[in-house]
């Protein structure tokens, strides 16, 4: 049986359209479940934002990633991430509302936001497991977890760079690209697969490699298991290359730079209603099993 929820939280990008529209109808539902559960809000300050509401308190961000038992991201993919980036102690069932694009992560269509959150609060409801990834650079202790991808790139220069990849402590390839991209199952449909890379059922215990415009036919993107350490040293003919993290600039490093990239020992869920499932994500999203054609051309139909 599902615990109980006590706390739920609300992380909103003020720039998104509509957020507005969204939020009175959320906080005129919230009133009838007030007495048991306690709503937080995050505007960040926006001015865009309306501060006037009856059941939703608000909170700065660092509370309410404390606070909350279930943290609501409105706006898209990039939102779900920059929050799951400033996450450090307590992780919370997440249930992202797609307000942008594609949105693999942000899921929930904004008109079934009440109803997955009334299904939420009956408890019923899965908790989707998700990988992270850790980033640490040699010689130095400070970590830093990605949820969808850790991407080496060579910083705008013109020319390409070398990326010495050994798995385990055995020697794997020296890729000559323009970059490398290290990605979790999650990320597998992010910028990974704008890179040729495959797609990825999120429960596999796997890490992609995809190489960026790799300098060789041979080379294609690699699944490997997750398990072992992998370990980068990059070189380049520029003063530097730099590292992103879940599409976020951490830094730019000087050639020989090494870095090693593992598994996290902690995971983050996703909240997932009966209804939702990978695949039938994917088939909407990317349109699959849709017909484009004009099949009117066939000589045998007519208007």
């Amino acid at each position: 049986m599902a615990k109980e929820i006590k706390t739920i939280g609300i992380v909103v990008n003020p720039r998104k359209d509509n957020v507005n529209d969204l939020l009175e109808k959320f906080d005129n539902w919230a009133a009838k479940y007030s007495d048991q559960v306690s709503f937080y809000l995050c505007t960040n300050d926006s001015p865009y934002i309306s501060t006037e509401f009856k059941s939703l308190r608000l909170l700065s961000e660092s509370e309410i990633l404390n606070k909350s038992e279930v943290l609501i991201t409105l706006g898209g993919d990039g939102t779900l991430l920059r929050t799951v980036e400033k996450i450090t102690d307590t992780f919370p069932k997440f249930l992202g509302v797609n307000l942008g694009g594609l949105g693999f992560l942000a899921d929930t269509p904004p008109d079934k936001l009440t109803d997955h959150l009334e299904s939420v609060l009956s408890g019923q409801y899965t908790l989707d497991e998700r990988t992270l990834l850790t980033l640490r650079q040699n010689g130095h202790k400070e970590k830093k977890v990605a949820l969808n991808d850790i991407v080496v790139d060579k910083a705008g220069f013109s020319r390409v760079i070398q990326i010495d990849v050994r798995i385990a402590g055995r020697t794997l390839n020296s890729y000559i690209a323009d970059g490398l991209i290290v990605s979790t199952p999650t990320g597998s449909t992010g910028y990974s697969l704008s890179a040729g890379g495959p797609i990825v059922e999120p429960r596999s215990n796997v890490i992609v490699l995809n190489p960026i415009c790799p300098h060789s036919l041979t080379n294609r993107p690699l699944i490997i298991h997750d398990d072992g350490e992998i370990n980068l040293q990059i070189w380049t003919e520029h003063k530097s290359f730099n590292i992103l993290k879940d599409g976020q600039i951490q830094g730019s490093y000087p050639s020989g730079t090494r870095f090693i990239i593992k598994k996290s020992k902690r995971k983050i869920n996703f909240i997932k209603i009966k209804s939702q499932n990978f695949f039938k994500t994917l088939s909407r999203k990317l349109s699959w099993g849709e017909d484009f054609r004009n099949k009117k051309r066939w000589t045998y139909q007519k208007d």
